[in-house]
């Protein structure tokens, strides 16, 4: 068993970003929200200019409640607490209600906190010994998470658990490593999971399938995993398409929805759209069997993004590379239905957009980072699936970095 405290670990990082003044204290925790409704009790946002971080948290429609829940550098009595430049939180809602930070490549660690309180509850490094750099955490019961490890060790067989390229099995009541899960992998391209989406009694787990030198990719795939047996229960592959991220699951738990952006081309600095798209699947069958691809990179005439969500469970939204049709990212809604595609909004630079979000049946709001604005867009949906747009909402006034990432609470 690998448990560590809080107090036993020091995380040497770079504090702050350029022309960011010193960080305010903690605008403190949040009570309230959810009332066993079954809906999200929020969101935690990450703000970052990739050099230091903020973490905020926002009601379902985007209201700020927190705008500094926790921020690099930011430390409180008795304990010491630092975030690197390199973020993210889960996307799914750990039901524990916690927050959850996942602290990535160079760091690897992962910290739990109250919502309530803001106070640190603890810290686990999930690295062993390399560069692990955890992408996504999921709790599958009432003191047990996985956490994807994308990255895989050269040198493995030193400490306890230092495979990678695996989920690895947390114990949330002692906040220690107690196993991992083993993911397939195939010579010469190494598994990279990321993205994890609860389906029932199983997970399902987006794997890169990218060599160690990142000369090769392979074709999209998921596997299901059954946290009781500790094992990949089934395997789907996802032809024709590369870069597929994580599932999106649709409000009936009916659909699944996976959003595909290509391979990289190093040369034009682009991803090509003849191989990215959005593909939906029938979630009742197991495995999940492919049922459309909407054509969407075709139509818009730019690579998707492997970010997506439901908005309702015939419309999802998502976002697009900047490519030959655009200057800059966009965000856009796509109908199941119909195939109807529609641009929400256009930034002028890449990777301006992060993070999305939507709330289908709690307030019925989706949210998308834009880190060109450093504000979030805000959409209501209306009865018959349309995205309407309310104003941007500001997350971080109190540092003033830019909204990247998006988590349920």
């Amino acid at each position: 068993m690998v448990k560590i405290s809080l107090f036993a670990i020091a995380i040497s990082v770079p504090l702050l970003g350029c022309n960011v003044d010193s960080p305010p204290p903690s605008t403190g925790g949040v009570h309230g929200g959810g009332d066993g409704d079954g809906c999200e009790r929020g969101v935690v946002i990450v703000t970052s200019d990739y050099q230091s971080t903020n973490i905020a948290v926002s009601a379902l429609d985007g209201t700020t409640l927190s705008p500094s829940f926790v921020s690099s550098g930011a430390a409180k009595p008795g304990l010491s607490l630092a975030l690197s430049g390199d973020v993210d939180v889960p996307t799914a809602a750990p039901p524990s209600g916690r927050v959850v930070l996942l602290d990535r490549f160079g760091t690897n660690v992962i910290t739990w906190m109250d919502l309530e309180t803001a106070e640190a509850l603890a810290q686990l490094p999930v690295g062993q010994g390399f560069e692990s750099n955890p992408q996504d955490y999921i709790e599958v019961g009432a003191d047990r998470a996985l956490v994807s490890r994308y990255g895989s060790n050269p040198s493995p067989g030193v400490e306890p658990f230092d495979e990678g390229g695996d989920l690895l099995i947390i114990d949330t009541k002692e906040y220690s490593v107690a196993g991992r899960i083993a993911l397939p992998e195939e010579e010469g391209l190494l598994p990279r999971p990321s993205g994890m989406a609860r389906l029932g009694d199983e997970v399902v787990v987006a794997l890169g399938r990218l060599a160690a030198d990142l000369s090769t990719t392979g074709e999209g795939r998921f596997v299901g995993v059954s946290p009781e047996q500790g094992a990949v229960a089934w395997t789907v592959d996802v032809q024709g398409l590369y870069g597929c991220g994580r599932l999106a699951v649709s409000p009936s738990g009916e659909r699944l929805a996976v959003a595909c952006s290509s391979r990289f081309d190093a040369e034009t600095m682009e991803y090509d759209p003849a191989t990215s798209d959005i593909v939906i699947y029938d979630a009742r069958t197991s495995p999940p069997e492919e049922i459309e691809r909407l054509g969407v990179a075709k139509a818009l005439g730019a690579a998707v993004q492997p970010t997506l969500t439901f908005a309702s469970e015939d419309v999802l939204l998502g976002t697009a590379y900047a490519g030959s049709a655009s200057a800059g990212d966009r965000a856009f809604s796509v109908s199941i239905a119909t195939g109807e595609v529609t641009t929400l909004a256009q930034a002028t630079q890449s990777y301006a957009f992060g993070g999305v979000h939507c709330s289908p049946g709690c307030g019925d709001v989706c949210l998308l980072s834009d880190a060109e604005r450093s504000k979030l867009r805000r959409w209501k949906v209306a009865g018959n699936g349309a995205l309407e747009p309310l104003e941007d909402a500001t997350v971080d006034t109190e540092i003033g970095l830019p909204p990247r990432g998006i988590g349920g609470l």
